[in-house]
């Protein structure tokens, strides 16, 4: 899979003139889900994840219905520049044991080819014992994996994943 930046000079002024658009939808995008009950102290509105109790189909038409893709193709206009400094700026971290911030880690990623392949690579593996953080999530939320991973692969330059 490839993926490709938009680097027309009628793309960029698109992606400049949706950007408040953008921020403005990804600091409210928990608007676009569905439901409204209290798991775990957080309400819907809090929740990353929207289906890891599968109360609704995993499949592509659901998950669209709870807020998945929303607002790729606008983030992706904004550049992968732009998508790693969002990253670093929200503080995100890993969800591995050294929590390592994820922008920074993305920003290692060159940003020039130089012919070899750059690849995404997916660690789902929970070999600790008694850990089914990622499982639920690829069986009941598939799509905000393949979402993540699409968006990370883009900023990060990935020719593969």
């Amino acid at each position: 899979m490839a993926f490709v930046a938009a680097s027309s000079r009628g793309a960029k002024a698109a992606a400049a003139k949706h950007s408040k658009t953008v921020l403005r939808s990804m600091s409210s995008g928990a608007s676009v889900l569905a439901g409204s009950g209290v798991y775990g102290g957080l309400t819907d509105q809090d929740r990353i994840f929207t289906n890891l109790y599968g109360e609704q189909d995993w499949r592509l038409k659901d998950a669209e219905k709870r807020g998945d893709y929303h607002m790729t193709k606008d983030i992706m206009w904004m550049g992968p520049d732009w998508i790693v400094q969002e990253i670093k700026d929200s503080g995100l971290r890993g969800r591995g044991g050294a929590g390592f911030p994820s922008g920074l880690k993305w920003s290692f990623m060159p940003k020039e080819t130089d012919g070899r392949p750059s690849f995404l690579v997916v660690n789902a593996d929970e070999s600790e014992p008694g850990t089914c953080k990622d499982r639920e999530i690829m069986r009941k939320d598939p799509h905000k994996l393949v979402e993540g991973c699409l968006l990370a692969g883009f900023a990060m330059r990935a020719r593969a994943a």
